[in-house]
């Protein structure tokens, strides 16, 4: 008899402490979700401002991020922009966006809004500066008569899509995933090129609106409008771009 209840005694201490093994395995589980949850990036309008958005419309007032952009040289303000206003550029002026974005080894995007009145050349629209050359351009490639989001020494063009004309507004964005190092343009909201690159140049200075950097000076300034400007620290999904060029976050 006393062998028995001690069979028994020690049959009900293991199944107290399988029982107590089970339930820690799916609060961990429960845990890890929901913690999954919090760092996924969200979905929602407030996502899409990003860690910089300059509107553009008639100031540089920035509406997410801390700094507002700085105008420089001949630029003007036009009411002509989709979303209600847009810097005008003829060509030689340009806006320092006063905020850097994270390019080395990370994700990260760039959008804005563009119309063009010149398709001769290269035309920049967004861009940052590294030592001696910007570490992105999102451009209009006169070589290859289209929308391209370009490295040093690597261009994604813009292949899907018809030729950009001049006087019509356009929604661009560049991505960029750090993981398969993979490249994309898209063009109103559509993926319009990709490619394999990588790029070894690291940031110096801010953001720029309007031009590009080349061999330490000032190159490809764009020839035309630009409205709402973004950039992003990691990279936007097909349907956030989607979104995106929809509509403006409120």
């Amino acid at each position: 008899m006393t062998r028995r209840w001690s069979l028994i005694t020690t049959i009900a201490v293991l199944t107290v402490a399988l029982a107590f093994v089970v339930t820690q395995l799916v609060r961990g589980q429960e845990s890890g979700e929901s913690k999954k949850q919090r760092s996924a990036p969200s979905t929602g309008t407030e996502s899409l401002r990003g860690v910089g958005w300059w509107p553009l419309h008639r100031s540089g007032t920035a509406k997410a991020g801390e700094a507002d952009a700085v105008v420089s040289g001949d630029v003007e303000w036009t009411d002509e922009g989709p979303e209600g206003g847009a810097l005008r550029l003829d060509g030689n002026g340009y806006v320092d966006a006063s905020s850097p974005v994270d390019t080395t080894g990370a994700d990260y995007s760039v959008a804005a809004r563009v119309r063009l009145t010149s398709t001769n050349g290269f035309h920049t629209a967004v861009s940052q500066d590294g030592l001696g050359i910007s570490t992105f351009f999102l451009q209009y490639s006169g070589q290859d008569e289209n929308f391209a989001f370009s490295f040093p020494g690597a261009r994604t063009v813009a292949e899907n899509t018809e030729r950009p004309q001049t006087d019509r507004w356009y929604h661009l964005t560049g991505t960029y995933s750090e993981k398969d190092h993979r490249m994309r343009v898209y063009v109103d909201g559509r993926l319009a090129g990709s490619r394999e690159a990588s790029s070894k140049e690291k940031p110096t200075g801010d953001v720029v609106i309007g031009r590009g950097k080349i061999g330490g000076e000032a190159a490809d300034h764009w020839n035309g409008d630009i409205s709402d400007v973004h950039v992003y620290d990691r990279e936007l999904t097909p349907g956030e771009v989607r979104s995106l060029s929809a509509r403006e976050p409120a």
